[in-house]
């Protein structure tokens, strides 16, 4: 959140889109291969309104969020995971947040980008993953190349994760720039997998491209069967995926706390803070009764 001064209090845009969104999981017979499937068109759709991006930077953001949800859920389900991706394309810098359920929400750098490459070819992933109550923080910084979102995601699950897993992502635009499909699929391999099992997964992934099934207009989850319908899986469950701001009054009162003790005292004589989430633009006026409504215990 930033503190930028005195303002009046808006609408805000913190409200999921209350859309099905779901991730799948699946295991192979052997119990060595495991394949998650998000279907994310609501969130997809949500961050795009919020960030106001144009179509094509929105088809990078839907990707990212929906990746690092997969991400979140395969590797670390009761840990918050933030992904920052830097790189030199016009898009600029794109964050997503993900927390335990997945929820998510992002941000990027330059909404209205339109010059190409909107992704560069080089950059910087830095993922960090917290405990959902507190506890230590683990970070990681890797270089990527090659301008691929799930290319870049695979990068990292291979050196920092060693962990063999396939991304496949997509998020489709049509022509009036609404996102009309958003999905992704990972396939990874558990730490007991043997080559051969790998390589039937593999011959299956081989007969079509999910993203491409995704554009051309099937159902993330129908994508997954219709490439794995060979294998003997077995469903492990779902989980409900939604797009989330977690800004709130409480935050924003921290964030005025954290001014200098001149600045503080002039809030405490009248003056009113204005608040914006860097996520969602939410604004907060915060003054002295806020200050006073959540106050430490020690301060009442």
């Amino acid at each position: 959140m930033q503190v930028v001064g005195t303002g009046d209090l808006s609408s805000g845009l913190r409200r999921p889109s209350g859309m099905r969104d779901r991730i799948d999981r699946w295991m192979t017979g052997e119990g060595t291969v495991r394949i998650l499937t998000a279907t994310s068109t609501a969130m997809a759709q949500e961050a795009a309104r919020v960030a106001g991006s144009a179509p094509a930077v929105s088809e990078a953001l839907g990707d990212l969020l929906t990746g690092v949800a997969l991400l979140e859920l395969a590797q670390s389900p009761v840990e918050r995971v933030q992904c920052s991706f830097d790189h030199d394309g016009s898009a600029g810098q794109l964050v997503a947040d993900v927390w335990p359920g997945p929820e998510v929400r992002g941000r990027v750098k330059n909404p209205q980008a339109s010059a190409e490459p909107l992704i560069g070819t080089d950059g910087e992933l830095r993922i960090s993953r917290h405990g959902f109550r507190g506890g230590q923080v683990y970070q990681s910084r890797l270089p990527v190349s090659g301008g691929s979102i799930a290319g870049a995601l695979q990068q990292f699950c291979l050196e920092s994760e060693q962990t063999l897993t396939l991304f496949s992502l997509a998020t489709v635009t049509e022509a009036d720039g609404r996102i009309s499909r958003a999905g992704g699929m990972i396939v990874q391999a558990m730490p007991d997998c043997e080559p051969e099992h790998l390589a039937g997964v593999t011959a299956c992934l081989e007969q079509a491209d999910f993203a491409a099934l995704v554009r051309a207009g099937e159902a993330p989850a129908d994508a997954t069967m219709a490439l794995l319908d060979r294998m003997d899986l077995h469903v492990l469950g779902h989980d409900p995926l939604l797009y989330q701001c977690r800004c709130s009054l409480e935050r924003a009162v921290g964030a005025v706390r954290t001014l200098s003790p001149e600045e503080l005292e002039e809030v405490r004589g009248g003056r009113v803070e204005e608040v914006v989430c860097d996520f969602c633009s939410h604004q907060y006026l915060v003054g002295q009764p806020e200050l006073d409504a959540t106050a430490p215990a020690a301060e009442k």
